[in-house]
């Protein structure tokens, strides 16, 4: 008994053994299948849990895709000189954004977004005074700001200045 089970024992082995080599051939043919119908192949899959912004670059792709993010529309051509911060340290997050546009991506932003021009005279972006040079203070101040939120919740801003076709967009929790 004891040398046909070590016989059984050695083409049960055998036998598993190809079986997970002949199905594993099977599972890499169709994922191969899968990703080549696939349109778009994530490189770098830390990208969807920490996603990058280059405030120190403009119009980099990561720019590129945090503006397509954030402001739910496609980039278009008008669209110069883009930076982006997030801050997503805290309980609560903030992103920055600057850029210089045409009026007709400013509407398309407005209307995708829901944003309302502010009543409030008071309404003022968050300060980092001298921490990015794209982030002019003194403009946003000047400006009357488009929003949208919830109290103790979401809130959108954009300010948007049509003479130097700069706007600047911020977005937090609280």
């Amino acid at each position: 008994m004891k040398q046909h089970s070590g016989r059984l024992l050695l083409t049960l082995f055998f036998l598993s053994f190809s079986m997970t080599v002949l199905s594993c051939g099977k599972i890499r043919g169709k994922g191969h299948r899968v990703f080549g119908k696939s349109k778009e192949v994530v490189t770098d899959p830390t990208e969807r849990v920490f996603p990058k912004y280059n405030a120190d670059i403009a119009d980099t792709k990561d720019n590129q895709n945090r503006f397509k993010e954030h402001l739910q529309i496609e980039l278009t051509s008008d669209v110069k000189d883009l930076y982006t911060y997030g801050d997503f340290m805290a309980i609560d997050y903030s992103v920055l954004m600057s850029f210089s546009c045409d009026q007709s991506t400013i509407d398309k932003i407005i209307e995708k977004n829901g944003l309302q021009l502010s009543t409030e005279d008071s309404m003022h972006a968050i300060s980092f005074p001298g921490k990015f040079g794209w982030w002019k203070q003194d403009i946003i101040d000047r400006l009357i700001p488009y929003s949208a939120g919830e109290e103790d919740e979401f809130w959108q801003f954009l300010w948007y200045d049509p003479v130097t076709k700069q706007a600047f967009y911020e977005e937090f929790s609280m």
